[in-house]
């Protein structure tokens, strides 16, 4: 992993620009801050084990479930500056990242529903993190190693209604680097094939059933994830009574 301080951070301008119009934050005056610049920053995954563990790791992607308890509050602490796609595997409301830097400044998430997704194209990251929601935040931290850091229009934020009577592959996010699709399988269809030329990370947002090749099917539940090699056949299938419900992220480059 390239160490988070050898790329600089974004000025708070583009930051702003990025965060206010695509990603859908409100900004929080920054004398809200107990800034001390004596303090810190540290690697997460060490020092907050309970909130954040590396799940998945390969050449292309590393992923980090994070959790947040309803009005937690987590000290200062760095995170890769890598592209990432934010997956959010709960339903949450808002949470306020108090970010440290020259100019300190503050970032609310706004409330946000399973099955949400974010791209961002990637900053440098040395925050607090408070969840001011009466409920806990589950979400996915899929940082891309192969995507170059800070490309202007890779970056996404959608308000979804999607619905998951009807089974469906639907696009959500193309880029030359990625794509990302949702992959619904109504309870009471039978399974939907799947084959991608390019490598692909599945996420469980819902109790699913994966079939690759002869292999017995492979149960998923909420936050699973399931590594798809490049034209390896498989079909999504759902359980008695219930939907299958994913996120198909392809690695084209």
């Amino acid at each position: 992993m390239a160490h988070p301080l050898s790329v600089p951070a974004r000025p708070l301008a583009f930051l702003l620009r990025h965060s206010c119009d695509v990603l859908n934050y409100a900004i929080i005056p920054a004398s809200i801050l107990a800034f001390s610049p004596h303090l810190l920053a540290q690697d997460p995954a060490k020092t907050l084990p309970r909130n954040y563990q590396i799940a998945f790791e390969n050449n292309f992607v590393e992923v980090v479930r994070v959790h947040y308890q309803a009005h937690e509050k987590l000290p200062l602490h760095d995170h890769s500056q890598r592209p990432t796609v934010y997956v959010y595997l709960t339903d949450s409301g808002p949470v306020r990242f108090s970010h440290v830097e020259e100019q300190p400044f503050a970032l609310t998430r706004r409330p946000v529903k399973a099955g949400d997704f974010r791209v961002s194209p990637g900053r440098l990251e040395k925050h607090q993190v408070e969840n001011i929601g009466n409920i806990p935040t589950e979400f996915l931290r899929v940082e891309l190693k192969r995507v170059p850091l800070g490309l202007d229009d890779f970056q996404f934020r959608g308000n979804w209604t999607f619905d998951l009577t009807k089974t469906a592959i639907t696009s959500q996010f193309a880029s030359p680097q990625i794509a990302i699709q949702r992959c619904v399988v109504a309870a009471k269809d039978r399974a939907q094939p799947f084959t991608s030329a390019r490598p692909v990370l599945l996420i469980a947002f819902s109790h699913a059933l994966v079939q690759t090749g002869s292999a017995a099917p492979k149960s998923l539940k909420r936050g699973d994830l399931y590594w798809l090699n490049p034209q390896q056949p498989m079909h999504i299938e759902s359980t008695p009574g219930a939907t299958a419900h994913l996120l198909a992220i392809t690695f084209l480059q």
